[in-house]
């Protein structure tokens, strides 16, 4: 009996290689602009807020964005340590802990004990300070996973607070906080809240700190390098707790500005800006390990804030909201995670 040898395979025609090596090569340019510049973010952004805009009748496209940018400020404020996180390599569950701490103690100490504001801002961030240096401290010393010793110390101040204190959830922020806050206030005259001027003076601060001083520096290495970064001099150890110290203060100071815009102390306030904050770390396209920046972030606040007025439109339920958070992440670590791994191999 005699077998058969399996018939050739066709090489392809030159048009066909040519034309393949052409998509190729466009699509690994639009991937490069990508990386280098957000052009998608933006763009849903604007399809967003187009898309609320022709569907209220409450508000235009135009007038959206007032709104939009008041609510994104706590949003993009509270997701700055998670940034931070994420860029070393981590992850941190315990910041909703430290809005909720920030947000008690102001309502309540200046509210009900009229505590002098500075002073109890000087004690919220202290809690913080040790907190989140402390989660970070014993991520890296014992390598621990982020994940569980943040939720842990979540635990630990949440049940502190309202083991402290029964009444923390009574009060009210100051005044001036409440006006700082609001959106019909001004900035020196400019039809810009002092809230929205905040976070973007917060966001210079940080995207030139992260971009042009050795600090900066030294977290992307850790997070992309963490042998190198060693071997470089570079002490990962206090990286790791200097981010989840930063962390925490974000949080607390989003938890004390919350208690101005809040009508008063919420023990659920900090579980609105977690999970939301996580996704817009992810969408504005900061990955784990070194690559992403804190505008990204700002853009990923942005976008998740629109797609909650898209939500409020629709008339979508809180659990479908969560499932529509969850594939818009799992949609972005897929169109991102390829890359990342072809850039770590470098």
């Amino acid at each position: 009996m005699t077998d058969l040898a399996p018939a050739p395979t066709p090489a392809p025609s030159p048009a066909a290689s040519a034309g393949t090596d052409a998509a190729r090569s466009v699509a690994s340019r639009i991937a490069d602009v990508q990386r280098r510049t957000p052009v998608l973010q933006v763009l849903v952004l604007i399809a967003l807020v187009l898309y609320v805009g022709a569907k209220d009748g409450d508000y235009s496209w135009g007038d959206l964005w007032a709104p939009i940018l008041l609510q994104a400020s706590f949003l993009g404020i509270a997701a700055a340590g998670q940034t931070l996180a994420i860029l070393v390599g981590g992850l941190d569950f315990s910041i909703a802990a430290y809005i909720v701490a920030g947000n008690l103690l102001t309502t309540h100490l200046t509210g009900l004990e009229h505590w002098n504001f500075a002073f109890c801002a000087l004690i919220v961030l202290a809690i913080c300070l040790a907190g989140g240096g402390l989660s970070g401290w014993l991520c890296h010393r014992f390598g621990l996973e982020p994940l569980v010793v943040t939720l842990g110390m979540s635990s630990v101040v949440v049940g502190a607070l309202l083991g402290t204190d029964s009444t923390l959830v009574n009060g009210a922020g100051p005044g001036w906080l409440q006006s700082f806050t609001a959106q019909s206030s001004k900035t020196f005259g400019l039809t810009l809240p002092p809230i929205i001027t905040a976070w973007i003076i917060l966001a210079v601060v940080i995207t030139v700190i992260l971009a042009k001083t050795p600090l900066g520096r030294r977290l992307y290495l850790a997070g992309s390098g963490p042998r190198a970064a060693e071997n470089a001099g570079i002490s990962t150890r206090r990286v790791w707790t200097g981010v989840y110290a930063a962390s925490a203060v974000l949080a607390g100071l989003a938890g004390i500005l919350l208690a101005g815009f809040s009508t008063g102390g919420d023990t659920n306030i900090g579980n609105n800006y977690l999970f939301p904050g996580l996704a817009a770390v992810i969408v504005g396209g900061t990955m784990m390990g070194g690559r992403g920046d804190y505008l990204r972030t700002c853009l990923g606040a942005l976008i998740i804030t629109a797609l909650n007025f898209v939500i409020s439109v629709l008339n979508v339920n809180a659990a479908a909201a969560q499932v529509v958070f969850g594939a818009l992440i799992l949609a972005t670590v897929a169109l991102y995670g390829r890359e990342r791994r072809l850039r770590d191999r470098v």
